[in-house]
């Protein structure tokens, strides 16, 4: 038409327009759906009624949990992956009788028979389809900036930036037309028409939460125009037309996805009928037993999701209302589970939030949808402890801010809203808060790959970046955002997290910023003192401006980082030119000042001997995500390690342990450091840490505060002594590496393949029992563990068979009052993107990505292996030291259970609880000797039990019932063994037949294969594949018996599988594990004996340079060429002792030499010092006696009495013992001679 003016339609000109020049939507108004029809390249579908079309789509659409290259396009309203099954209505949906009967997988608009009606020759009714892709150079890019331009934006306006590299111009007419719009014509039904694609993807953003981020590259749009109920007159007169056309009804689906997330939106713009003949609307498409079906069915027993009004007689209120704020607008989520989008207007429901997970330091900006909200609406939001006001955006969206530093927990918390400002709650939803250090990274520190100097956690680097998700923050181009520093700081009585200062204000949302620290403005809205106290912290990205009415997150967040870079030249200015050591050193004398947690994590956590004890305890230790031989494996902290293993709890005091193994799988002590800042380029071991990374309970308090304790207390310590002062003795003085000498091994047991079973103590059998069944529980003061497997029949052979065994397809376990956790293998051909369904307290949680990889919840901790994004592998951790590793493989489960020492069976008297026990305990002695019946030892000890045996280190009663009756068998059984076993032990272990015991599975997850018959009484398996009369006629086709034997070695359990499925992979499979599996077990519960670590001093070296100290081992010391050794240069481990001896230690050679040179000097001025007294001495006594001789020969008595005196005289200063006996007795002789001589001269006279 000139002017493109749509005519006006009428029954006379129906066959004379040319509808390739009408927009078929403008005669009725219906604008709110996408164009149709020939004008826009559509195709029809054929006129026939039930008639399917088949659609190559040429790309996948996820659709609860399957993925589909093709679909089926019906008349009926509705379109579908298979081919439904056709009954008379009303429609049940899923299948009651699936699997006998078929349950299609399909998505329904308004499912009802329904046919095509003519005015007079000319057809009114018409099925249109096409399918809209992207071009292929622009898949992948997830700003719809770069896909078209638009003077509106900042880079939209940037030639350089407008288009990707590579992207053709959509400017240029030689690939794109100008005439239609801007659209790629490559057949019919076909189009390439990027900006249409975009116009669905901002529909569907602005009409649900959490799309933000997602694009659409293909689309599939069906349009379903004019159709009468099914029953109406197929032709009508030509003055029909307009009352006809009113009573016809017009609606379209759109499927879009970008291969990962899919949406289906269903816009509805004239429904006037809600039935069909068919289904008893006799009269004019009203009433009947059925109306139309709105809603997704999964197909194959997976489920059934309703939208309003479907199935109810109101259906034209379809039109009237919608989820979005477009009337007749309907949007949901599909590709793994049915995801409503938009509002509703019931009184209560679930709740939709823009993001699933968050940090805990707050500052999360959430779009929240569930009511529709009125404009008058007082919104409130209860987010665990606190109350948030939120703000209205639209009728679909509110926008509630968790606040910063007002959340310091981890795990899943309840959201609750109110829009009667707070007198109820009836809307719900849970939240999962992320600790710091594993949260989503917002703000990327980016160090220098040419420069390791500058990097974020060295103090003297020169040139710092950091990036940051510039298109998600905000939704604004224009907006400018502040770069901060929070600090965190704590002691024992409390914490502190807060702003410290700028590195940028005001700076253009780029993504990018470069600084140089040196070069910091002064900023005069920082605290001033902070440097006293906040030495590492978070980085901070937000917006400048007011942000509550943006739909950005406004907020993000960078890890933890240390503020050496920050802090530098205050720290020197106020603490001088060796700061680094005198922070380091003030450290060391608070921490020590602090209770010494190893007292009490060393008992209770010790470290593995080795590496293989290390990954076989599940239960206790998993590795540590910052050195993971299977993941990051930077190690930072842990320099030479080739895997680390962190404690999954902690002690009372908030500690956990970490332990180091090197390239020999030998444990890494702190005491073989070398006291030199280059020894730490290769050699940083493990150490016990006063927070746990983790945090633990009740999180808001130090050290048990997620994250932020442990940088606190450990990690940042590590920087100042090690990294910084070059000092790191001070560091592993206060943080010395764990020994094993009190590690005990646990005890592993695990089922593999078709239902093959090792227990604890080493029993082996096989059961393929059907139904729900104990694996394990242990019932005690202390314990309360309970297991629980589902085991089903596998899918048919290739014959088409039943498989007359069954497989392990769910487990479900909680212990001590935690969290109950299912896993559950996910069905054929739902297998392509997740092996697995975890649910934790019945809420489906996901591992798909990097920061969903470790969950904590109540009492337990699930991980996913980094490199592991299908969910295949997946290890859950009680705090109880209780281990399970989930394995899928092929549609079933494999499953490690690995029991902590403290689960081994022991008596159930308490010796040290009151007098009168004593005689119990007594007998209980007796028992465990073995001089009472295993009855009365099984009445009389707690125990674990199930069909993975008694954990008591005796095979013999591996195989107890309830009631404490003991099976006993060989392996491999016989027929008749395998059917004891079957009847009188495993059944007896059959929750939904025998046992009064809680069932910890829900009930809303079904089996997956056969629901009819998992529950047949009458089932009984195949106990012996090689008797002739279990043989079948086809598997002759398939594999020969000697095939069979050769493939699986002689094993009996691969023999079984691969007899009993007929597929020689199912064998092979089962195989691989069990090999894997023994070898598990048998390398994990090596018992060693370890003497603990030898004190290394500066300058020895040990030899060999990597062992573990164990038993049997010979560590020789020696010293670096400019030390020379002292102490014993062997020791030898025995019985867990060493061998006696000095520890070694070396001295520096010219100290030695020093030493020597000083010893031979003084040795001789000593010498000479005591000879030189001697003679002295024997000089002094002849002359004393010298004196007293001439004295006594030729002096007179009272001289000589007066000279020599008394006797004491002769004393000679202490000598009296030597030399006065004989003085005296030559005194008495002087005497006698001198009175004779005094005598005769008076005779003469």
């Amino acid at each position: 038409m000139p002017g493109n003016q749509t005519p006006r339609i009428t029954a006379q000109n129906l066959r004379e327009i040319d509808w390739t020049q009408v927009d078929r939507r403008s005669e009725e108004g219906w604008w709110h759906l996408y164009p149709f029809g020939e004008r826009f390249f559509d195709r029809e579908l054929a006129h026939r009624p039930w008639m399917d079309k088949q659609i190559d789509l040429d790309f996948f659409f996820p659709y609860y949990g399957f993925r589909f290259n093709y679909t089926f396009i019906f008349h009926e309203g509705f379109i579908a992956f298979s081919h439904p099954w056709y009954i008379q209505p009303p429609y049940t949906y899923p299948t009651p009788q699936w699997p006998k009967k078929p349950d299609p997988t399909l998505i329904a608009a308004f499912m009802a028979d329904q046919q095509m009606q003519h005015v007079g020759d000319t057809r009114i009714s018409n099925v249109w389809f096409r399918i809209v892709e992207r071009p292929y150079q622009l898949i992948g890019y997830n700003s719809l900036e770069t896909d078209f331009t638009d003077d509106t934006t900042r880079i939209r306006n940037d030639p350089m930036e407008r288009q990707p590299l590579g992207v053709y111009s959509y400017d240029d007419p030689r690939f794109y037309r100008t005439y239609r719009g801007r659209q790629l014509k490559t057949e019919n039904g076909r189009l390439e028409d990027p900006e249409f694609l975009d116009k669905i993807t901002n529909d569907i953003r602005e009409g649900m939460v959490g799309a933000r981020g997602w694009k659409a590259d293909y689309a599939l749009i069906i349009t379903w125009e004019r159709m009468s109920y099914g029953g109406a007159p197929k032709i009508t007169n030509l003055d029909d037309y307009e009352r006809a056309k009113r009573w016809q009804n017009t609606y379209q689906m759109v499927i879009a996805t970008d291969e990962i997330r899919s949406y289906v939106m269903l816009n509805y713009a004239h429904i006037n009928w809600t039935s069909s003949a068919q289904a008893g609307a006799l009269t004019g498409g009203r009433g009947g037993k059925q109306s139309a079906l709105v809603g997704f069915n999964g197909g194959n027993g997976t489920g059934w999701y309703e939208l309003p009004y479907s199935a109810e007689g109101n259906s034209y209120k379809l039109v009237q209302y919608g989820s979005t704020q477009i009337a007749g607008r309907w949007l949901a989520r599909v590709d793994e589970q049915i995801q409503y989008g938009g509002c509703s207007n019931d009184s209560r429901g679930p709740l939709e939030l823009s993001q699933q997970y968050g940090n805990m330091l707050g500052g999360i900006s959430l779009n929240v949808s569930g009511p529709c909200y009125r404009p008058f609406d007082i919104i409130k939001l209860q987010f665990d402890e606190i109350t948030l006001d939120c703000e209205r955006i639209d009728m679909v969206i509110a926008r509630c801010v968790i606040p910063v530093n007002s959340v310091f927990k981890i795990g899943l918390v309840e959201v609750k809203l109110s829009v009667d400002g707070g007198k109820n709650y009836p809307w719900w939803t849970k939240f999962y808060i992320l600790q710091p250090g594993l949260a989503r990274r917002r703000v990327n520190l980016i160090n220098d790959p040419r420069d390791v100097n500058n990097n974020w956690n060295n103090f003297n680097a020169q040139n710092l970046s950091l990036s940051w998700e510039w298109q998600n923050i905000t939704t604004n181009p224009n907006a400018i955002v502040d770069i901060s520093l929070y600090g965190y700081w704590e002691d024992v009585e409390g914490h502190s997290f807060k702003k410290i200062g700028h590195l940028a204000r005001n700076y253009p949302n780029t993504g990018q910023y470069t600084f140089n620290p040196r070069s910091l403005m002064f900023d005069d809205e920082a605290d001033p003192e902070a440097w006293r106290w906040y030495f590492g912290g978070i980085v901070q990205v937000s917006l400048s401006d007011p942000w509550l009415e943006d739909r950005g997150d406004g907020i993000y967040w960078s890890s933890p980082v240390s503020f050496g870079w920050f802090f530098q030249q205050k720290w020197e200015f106020e603490k001088g030119k060796h700061w680094a050591l005198e922070i380091c050193q003030e450290w060391f004398d608070y921490d020590g000042r602090r209770e010494n947690f190893a007292m009490e994590l060393e008992p209770k956590i010790p470290c593995p001997c080795t590496l293989n004890q290390a990954l076989v305890d599940i239960g206790r230790f998993t590795s540590l995500p910052d050195c993971d031989m299977e993941g990051d494996h930077k190690c930072y902290y842990t320099q030479g390690a080739q895997h680390c293993v962190l404690s999954t709890f902690s002690v009372w005091t908030g500690a956990g342990q970490v332990c180091c193994y090197d390239y020999e799988g030998w444990l890494m002590f702190s005491d073989d450091f070398e006291y030199n800042d280059q020894y730490l380029r290769f050699y940083s071991p493990g150490v016990p840490y006063r927070a746990h990374p983790w945090g633990s309970y009740p999180y808001k308090r130090p050290p048990y505060v997620p994250t932020m304790s442990n940088l606190y207390n450990d990690l940042l310590p590590y920087d100042f002594c090690c990294k910084w002062a070059g000092h790191c003795e001070f560091y592993f003085w206060r943080r010395q590496t764990s020994s094993c000498q009190m590690y005990e091994t646990p005890s592993i047991g695990f089922i593999y393949g078709g239902s093959h079973i090792v227990t604890f103590d080493g029993g082996r059998y096989s059961f393929h029992g059907k139904g729900y069944y104990v694996l394990t529980m242990h019932k005690s003061k202390n314990h309360d563990l309970m297991i629980q497997g589902r085991l089903e029949q596998p899918p048919k052979t290739i014959w088409e068979d039943e498989v007359r065994s069954t497989v392990l397809t769910g487990i479900s376990a909680k212990d001590n009052g935690s969290s109950i956790v299912e896993v559950f293998a996910r069905k054929d051909f739902r297998r392509w993107r997740y092996k697995t369904d975890v649910y934790v307290d019945g809420v489906r949680v996901y591992f798909d990505m990097p920061w969903k990889k470790i969950q904590t919840f109540q009492g337990v901790t699930i991980r996913n292996p980094p490199r592991n994004m299908n969910q295949s592998d997946i290890d859950i951790m009680f705090t109880t030291g209780v281990g399970i590793r989930v394995q899928e493989s092929r549609g079933l489960l494999n499953i490690i259970v690995t029991l902590p020492p403290n689960y081994k069976e022991e008596s159930i008297y308490d010796p040290f609880a009151v007098e009168e026990n004593i005689s119990n305990t007594i007998n209980m002695n007796l028992t465990m000797r073995g001089t009472l019946s295993e009855y009365d030892r099984c009445m009389n000890t707690y125990r674990t039990q199930g069909l993975l045996g008694t954990y008591n280190g005796r095979v013999e009663d591996e195989f107890t019932t309830p009631n404490c009756k003991i099976i006993r068998a060989p392996y491999p059984q016989s027929e008749a063994d395998a059917r004891n076993l079957y009847y009188n032990f495993g059944e007896k272990w059959r929750l939904d037949r025998n046992l009064d015991l809680p069932m910890l599975f829900n009930p809303d997850r079904k089996p997956i294969y056969d629901p009819l018959s998992f529950a047949n009484p009458h089932f009984e398996p195949i106990f012996n594949p090689w008797l002739y009369t279990n043989s079948s006629f086809y598997e002759q086709f398939i594999f020969t018996r000697d095939e069979v034997k050769v493939v699986c070695q002689g094993d009996p359990s691969c023999e079984y599988d691969y007899i009993m499925t007929g597929r020689r992979e199912v064998g092979l499979t089962t195989l691989d594990h069990h090999k894997q599996y023994s070898q598990f077990k048998r390398k994990g519960e090596v018992k060693h004996q370890s003497c603990g670590p030898l004190m290394k001093n500066p300058g020895v070296i040990k030899y060999p340079p990597g062992n573990n100290y164990l038993d049997g081992v010979t560590v020789t010391f020696t010293c670096t060429p400019e030390y020379f050794l002292h102490g014993d240069q062997i020791r030898e481990c025995k019985n867990g002792t060493w061998s006696k001896g000095w520890w070694a230690w070396c001295r520096l050679r010219s100290e030695e030499l020093a030493l020597k040179w000083m010893t031979g000097i003084l040795s001789s001025v000593a010498i000479l010092l005591a000879l030189t007294l001697i003679f002295c001495l024997c000089h002094k006594v002849g002359r004393a006696r010298q004196i007293a001789l001439i004295k006594a020969h030729y002096g007179h008595k009272e001289d000589r009495d007066r000279i020599i005196g008394s006797p004491q005289f002769f004393n000679f200063n202490g000598l009296e013992g030597t030399l006065s006996p004989n003085i005296l007795e030559n005194r008495s002789k002087v005497d006698s001679d001198y009175n004779l001589k005094i005598t005769g001269f008076k005779t003469s006279v």
